[in-house]
């Protein structure tokens, strides 16, 4: 057995992996559902977030018209609250502090698209879930 605070430990804060296993459960993006090959056209992939002092994950979706949405979320290291980070830039590999291109976003710690209050990481899960909903639902709408 293994002790509660070290089981499933990949280096990110509680609240990031609540927050994730709250996004599990909307994995699908419904809008992309293709009765051809009976699945999900929508692929939402999922990377470590490193922050230095703060730990999480990122998010991405490419959508029908090659436009790639990511979000990184994570516990604010002075708030304690669950935030996250949305931004538009493509890439094949996991982007990471040091790879993003913010562009006007996040221009300090405090410059977040998103926050909910600590312990609220099933808020964040749904916000998140209906960004990249919506970030399908604008591709096949073009």
């Amino acid at each position: 057995m293994e002790s509660l605070g070290r089981y499933l430990e990949d280096g990110a804060d509680a609240q990031a992996k609540a927050t994730l296993s709250y996004l599990q459960m909307y994995e699908n993006v419904e809008e992309s559902y293709n009765h051809e090959t009976r699945g999900y056209d929508a692929k939402i992939m999922v990377a470590r977030w490193d922050n230095y002092r703060e730990q999480g994950y990122v998010v991405s979706l490419v959508n029908e018209m090659d436009q790639q949405m990511n979000i990184a979320f994570f516990q604010h290291r002075n708030s304690d609250d669950v935030v996250a980070v949305k931004w538009m830039q493509s890439s094949i590999r996991s982007l990471t502090i040091d790879t993003a291109d913010f562009k006007d976003g996040y221009k300090d710690k405090y410059d977040v698209s998103k926050s909910t209050p600590c312990g609220d990481g099933f808020k964040m899960a749904i916000w998140i879930s209906e960004e990249l909903d919506n970030h399908w639902i604008k591709g096949i709408n073009k």
